[in-house]
């Protein structure tokens, strides 16, 4: 197994350079190692012998006269709800249109026994609507909620964990659209499925810095509130907080002592005032411990201040001083999450973490790196686990679609016997070059291979071509996705995104966490301090902190838990 020729052992990258000002070079892999192949992930619990039906879920019944829906009941508008070609299969689907603008909702109640399901369908649409969504909701129970891309093809929409205990739900489809927004449904199915919760929001720790520096939030008819009560009144149900082990002057990074990030932010205190702020409106908690003072990612993993004096001790015994460090520190900040009652459900061990942690002695591409990475790994699982056992880990590495990275990387943890628990991603349109079909197909494969399960780390994609200083951002453009840099497009990204992950076979994705929602301009706020606001136009509020259309994409894509 070779672990060696890394470009940044050789000089050729500028590793003062934070990620989201450039894109980190690409690791230089060795041959991935043997992996099974066949290895599939299984469904939580398997149902089989549930026999749910639908009728005419094709729409193909004749209907007896224009206005008839055969064994469905249309609700609204009089008029809007049609069956009309062009079908996906057969020659009739299910269509809502109008002359004016129009609501009106399609459904059908199934009586089925008590259990878990999935419904599918197949959709096209126009796109414009207010609101557009195949849902089910059993009686006495939540609806579950998924968007209708904005699609002339026909689409997968699917909604997974539907939860039967009364023996009846209903389905349907509801659209909220301006004259001539249309949207056809076709091939709807329910089959037998298992508990599932598509987990969807983003990172909030820039959140004090905004607001203390002046930054103020509204809802989408600009009326000024708690931002993290708007983003969970629109269906967001868990947040993404990323831990310092110390900010300010006196912790720079190594070898810069000008880059540092402010002090008393993003640190213990601060992480855990956000987490109860969170945890008030019901939100779940995704925490990601960088072990470093400053942003880490492939190439930046620097040692935090107070462990530095590992640097002048024999190799060995700083690696042997670094994992006590990271046992110690994971297990002494979970504790004080799980004494205020806000335990996390996931940790993440390292940001972006393919190259490693804590260099220099961490290096996942050494022979001596990689398993000093393995023991630096052991100790975070093992401290968290034994604080939370039910928390689960993630290991979390940048590119997705990159199948020779994912497979070396994933596939040394596995030689090196790091156990974790869900594979975590970063998906960026205009980073990976990927459109949602290929990074769907890419999760699916490495979901199997690997057996796990997968959660999409970060997410983000400009809502305007500019920041409000008037430059170019974080993201130059939105890559291969055929969304322009307008709130609409950053919205109808979502709603592809959000539908295409849920339609992942057996709930492999179970999750989405956008990056970063919330760093609206604010008077001194940047990357770092003294440095510009890079993603200002890559949040889900606007320049001046109202909420834009892309918290619908939430709103529509609620489980029926939540």
């Amino acid at each position: 197994m070779r672990l060696v020729d890394h470009p940044a052992q050789r000089g050729e990258t500028d590793l003062s350079v934070p990620w989201f000002v450039r894109r980190p070079g690409r690791l230089a892999h060795p041959d991935p190692p043997c992996f099974p192949t066949s290895t599939r992930r299984q469904p939580a619990t398997a149902q089989a012998a549930l026999s749910p039906e639908i009728r005419n879920p094709g729409f193909e019944t004749p209907p007896i006269g224009p206005a008839e829906l055969p064994d469905w009941r249309a609700a609204g508008t009089r008029g809007a709800a049609t069956i009309a070609g062009p079908a996906r299969t057969g020659a009739f689907a299910l269509q809502h249109n109008g002359t004016r603008a129009y609501t009106v909702t399609t459904t059908q109640t199934v009586r089925v026994p008590d259990g878990h399901y999935t419904l599918t369908a197949y959709a096209q649409s126009g796109g414009g609507q207010r609101a557009d969504y195949l849902f089910a909701e059993p009686a006495g129970g939540r609806q579950a909620r998924t968007a209708v891309p904005m699609s002339s093809a026909w689409t997968a929409v699917t909604i997974r964990g539907i939860e039967v205990r009364h023996g009846r739900l209903t389905i349907g489809l509801h659209t909220d659209a301006p004259q001539g927004g249309w949207t056809r449904l076709d091939d709807v199915r329910l089959t037998a499925g298992a508990p599932y919760d598509f987990l969807a929001s983003g990172d909030i720790t820039m959140l004090n810095w905004v607001e203390d520096s002046g930054g103020t939030y509204s809802d989408e008819r600009g009326r000024r509130e708690d931002p993290l009560k708007i983003m969970a009144e629109n269906g967001m149900d868990i947040v993404r907080l990323r831990l310092y082990n110390d900010t300010g002057p006196d912790h720079p990074r190594v070898g810069y002592p000008g880059h540092y990030l402010p002090e008393g932010y993003q640190d213990e205190e601060d992480i855990l005032d956000l987490a109860r702020r969170a945890t008030r409106y019901g939100m779940r908690i995704q925490l990601t411990f960088h072990y470093s003072d400053y942003w880490t990612n492939g190439e930046i993993q620097d040692i935090p201040k107070d462990w530095r004096d590992v640097t002048d001790l024999p190799r060995d015994q700083a690696v042997d001083k670094l994992e006590s460090h990271v046992y110690d520190y994971t297990r002494s900040f979970l504790q004080r999450m799980a004494a205020q009652g806000t335990p996390p459900a996931f940790v993440s061990l390292g940001n972006e973490m393919q190259g490693g942690l804590l260099f220099p002695y961490g290096y996942s591409y050494t022979a001596d790196g990689a398993p000093a990475l393995a023991r630096f790994l052991k100790a975070g699982y093992r401290a968290t686990k034994e604080v939370s056992p039910d928390t689960q880990i993630i290991i979390h590495i940048h590119d997705a679609g990159d199948y020779d990275e994912y497979r070396w990387f994933y596939g040394l943890l596995n030689q090196l016997g790091v156990p974790y628990d869900l594979i975590g991603s970063s998906y960026y349109p205009f980073w990976t070059r990927r459109d949602i079909p290929t990074v769907v197909r890419f999760f699916d494969t490495i979901s199997r291979e690997f057996n796990k399960k997968i959660m999409v780390m970060e997410t983000g994609i400009n809502w305007n071509p500019v920041t409000h200083e008037g430059v170019e951002g974080q993201l130059h453009d939105n890559g291969p996705v055929p969304y322009g840099e307008r709130p609409a497009g950053q919205r109808d990204f979502l709603y592809e995104l959000f539908a295409a992950l849920k339609s992942v076979p057996d709930g492999a994705v179970i999750g989405d966490l956008y990056w970063d929602p919330v760093m609206i301009p604010a008077p001194g706020v940047g990357w770092e301090v003294g440095e510009p606001n890079f993603v200002s136009n890559t949040t889900l509020f606007d320049f001046s902190g109202k909420a834009l259309p892309a918290l619908k994409a939430y709103r529509y894509n609620v489980d029926g838990g939540r």
